[in-house]
């Protein structure tokens, strides 16, 4: 899916999914983007972004669980979003309007790819990635094209996590990405999950929640 397609998608948005509606020729595609199961496994991504407290950047908004579980942490000084699509950059500017009229949640519109190039090297005590794929040849492994502007992002002691595509460890071809972008400090934890059967993007019962140090 291309961005300006992406854009124009009509997403539905409840407290258990996040589905997105688009055209392809004649066919409806229906693409499930984030489901209420994934509340432990964001939670857990949360704690870890958030472990260093300070600046806090998360890339993705989606239905906002990891945003509200981020948000309760005392630690941080900041959290800033960077979310492209209309809907849920309406949604997080209602659910966050406090927050963001204090100043300690900053919205950032726009694709990653074009906001975070304005953001100062070495900002970020802790880095969030989860955010839809909408290139082809990126697929399901979104996070790849990011490692790099990551590690520019981070301090020299932060902390980096990603929605992962692994069920049980991380797989030497995401070390030697991650190793490629600077990375040496390379772990994980394992949440435990239960994916309902009619998800489409996840059919294993855990995944692995990685903990990234520069």
């Amino acid at each position: 899916m291309i961005k300006s397609q992406y854009l124009k998608t009509k997403p539905s948005l409840n407290e258990k999914e996040l589905v997105m509606i688009f055209k392809k020729g004649n066919k409806k595609i229906v693409n499930q983007i984030m489901q209420a199961w994934e509340i432990p496994y964001m939670k857990k991504l949360a704690q870890i972004v958030t472990s260093r407290g300070g600046n806090v950047l998360e890339v993705g908004f989606g239905m906002g669980i990891s945003a509200g579980f981020i948000e309760k942490s005392r630690k941080i000084k900041t959290h800033t979003v960077l979310e492209c699509h209309p809907l849920m950059i309406s949604s997080a500017k209602k659910k966050f309007a406090s927050q963001i009229k204090k100043r300690r949640f900053i919205l950032k519109e726009g694709f990653w790819e074009d906001v975070s190039r304005e953001i100062p090297s070495k900002y970020f005590d802790g880095i969030l990635f989860d955010s839809c794929p909408l290139d082809k040849e990126v697929e399901f492994f979104q996070f790849f094209p990011f490692f790099k502007e990551a590690f520019r992002l981070l301090k020299d002691d932060g902390i980096f996590t990603y929605f992962s595509d692994e069920p049980s460890k991380i797989s030497n071809k995401h070390k030697k990405l991650l190793q490629s972008a600077g990375f040496r400090n390379i772990k994980f934890v394992i949440s435990k999950v239960k994916p309902p059967k009619d998800c489409l993007y996840w059919k294993h019962n855990s995944i692995v929640a990685p903990i990234i140090k520069k």
